[in-house]
């Protein structure tokens, strides 16, 4: 019985297994700096996207944050029962609701991001200035799909 053929020493696949760890990495050290203010990073995406541009849909914030429907509603839900969000008819769409910050939402949000830059800058301590903008040029452009696909 022969043994499975390995790939060749050039081939390389590591961009995944690579991606996997760094996102587990960053993950954990952010959730563990969240957990104080009773907030995950999934709670996070949904403050940063709304502090930045506004009311949104719960389809909009989807979107923006990669998240499935059933995954944004409960994350809706947990920042409605805090105080921190508010749902309100969609202007133009009596179908839908926006979402927004509450006065609650915004101080939080300000907390919450000045924990986001400790974390980020305890994960690139060791990068020098250079590497760091490398890092997060080159991860833009990756997540963004080609134009062609």
């Amino acid at each position: 019985m022969s043994s499975p053929r390995r790939p060749s020493g050039d081939v390389d696949y590591s961009i995944g297994p690579l991606l996997r760890v760094a996102g587990r990495r960053s993950s954990t050290a952010f959730s563990a700096a969240l957990a104080p203010l009773g907030i995950e990073g999934r709670h996070f995406g949904v403050l940063l996207q709304l502090s930045r541009r506004g009311p949104l849909s719960q389809r909009q914030l989807t979107e923006s944050t990669g998240s499935d429907k059933s995954t944004m509603v409960r994350t809706i839900d947990d920042l409605q029962d805090r105080g921190l969000v508010i749902r309100r008819p969609a202007v133009g769409d009596r179908r839908a609701y926006a979402v927004d910050l509450t006065d609650a939402g915004r101080d939080l949000f300000a907390r919450a991001e000045q924990v986001a830059v400790r974390v980020n800058g305890k994960l690139l301590a060791h990068l020098d200035p250079a590497e760091r903008d490398q890092l997060r040029g080159l991860l833009r452009k990756f997540a963004q799909p080609p134009s062609d696909a």
